[in-house]
């Protein structure tokens, strides 16, 4: 029975709680990115610990050791494996002393089991509370000890939606959680520019910002972690243009945005978006409001920006006194007028921006002013 109840565990465990890490294995020992099969690899991770289990309990037997200390094992095994490429040296060493500790309980309540080879209804309900408190400990140190945060599990599942046929499945990916990262970030913004109809001014300040507020933010990183995730090249090919060796990424964006535009047919493109995104990122409003211009001329005149650009349009027209862009919308002016009457009548910085962040958290106004590191 327990061999069984281990062994279903290891298999839901594998195939819903690290199907992502496993794909990453398989894309790290092909080289490349290798979409995951979540049963397939689940099924093999699985039979492989149950043949060493069986093994390890007829080494242990024959050794005359105790062969509940075969679970503490493959427990071990299960859980380094997991989590090898996610963490440090430190703390595989603390796991591998988790393990003696687990190995020794297990022998204690093992002890006891065993020293009851009568069942009566006494015992019966003693018996399976040790029971309980073997498998308890086992899918304890299996599930946490792992060491993979939920922020890597998200960067992960984003990565491997992202590459799949159905790409909108990411935006499941994390969608309640405040966790982010560069990466995790810049995935989002690729996915955003790929799948929504109005692009990246249309969402990006829907998502958590990390901190820096920098047009860096927005491309993707060049390490082998990420190759093997979404290669930087998938991003450069929807930009256009690859970057030049020391170039900043804002003037990277721009490049993009104007061989963009004067090669196509329409001046509104996804890199036009990632340029015009950078500039909000860096609190540019100045030069935003003269670019929308160029790369948005339409609609400009006929107030029908994406929802950001013309969040960012309608603060600038309010905080210039010569502003050199007019745009109108009615429901987006009334609403700037209940966020900047909602903060000044709020004193106190942290009790306003939380307040703030509650009703207009995914504004560009509330980001432009509490946002990132901003002070």
């Amino acid at each position: 029975m327990k061999r069984l109840l281990f062994t279903i565990y290891l298999l839901l465990y594998f195939r819903f709680a690290q199907y992502d890490v496993s794909g990453y294995w398989l894309s790290l020992v092909a080289g490349h990115f290798v979409e995951p099969w979540p049963w397939t690899m689940a099924l093999v991770a699985t039979g492989v610990l149950l043949l060493v289990l069986c093994l390890t309990e007829k080494l242990l037997a024959h050794w005359h050791k105790p062969v509940i200390v075969a679970y503490a094992i493959v427990a071990w095994l299960a859980t380094a494996g997991v989590g090898m490429a996610f963490t440090t040296v430190w703390h595989q060493l603390l796991l591998a002393a988790g393990g003696l500790v687990l190995a020794w309980l297990l022998m204690i309540t093992d002890k006891h089991l065993r020293h009851r080879s009568r069942i009566t209804p006494q015992t019966f309900g003693v018996n399976f509370q040790f029971f309980a408190v073997q498998m308890l400990l086992l899918c304890l140190y299996v599930g946490v000890g792992n060491g993979v945060t939920d922020l890597q599990h998200y960067e992960l599942r984003t990565a491997q939606a992202l590459q799949s046929k159905h790409p909108k499945r990411a935006y499941k990916v994390g969608n309640k959680s405040y966790a982010t990262s560069h990466r995790l970030f810049a995935m989002r913004c690729y996915l955003m520019a790929t799948t929504q109809k109005k692009g990246l001014g249309d969402e990006v300040f829907s998502q958590m910002v990390p901190a820096g507020g920098t047009a860096s933010l927005l491309l993707l990183p060049t390490d082998n972690y990420q190759q093997l995730l979404l290669p930087a090249s998938k991003l450069e090919r929807l930009l256009g243009s690859r970057r030049h060796a020391n170039e900043g990424a804002l003037a990277y964006l721009h490049r993009c945005a104007w061989l963009s535009a004067f090669m196509g047919d329409g001046k509104h493109t996804a890199a036009a978006d990632y340029y015009l995104c950078a500039l909000l990122l860096e609190r540019k409003l100045d030069l935003f409001a003269k670019e929308i211009v160029y790369y948005y001329p339409t609609e400009v005149a006929q107030s029908k920006l994406p929802r950001y650009f013309a969040q960012a349009v309608i603060l600038y027209q309010r905080t210039r006194t010569q502003p050199k862009v007019f745009y109108t919308d009615s429901n987006i002016e009334a609403n700037y007028r209940d966020y900047t009457d909602m903060a000044d009548s709020i004193p106190n910085r942290t009790v306003r921006t939380n307040m703030l962040r509650y009703s207009y958290g995914e504004t560009y106004w509330w980001w432009y002013s509490y946002g990132g590191s901003h002070k």
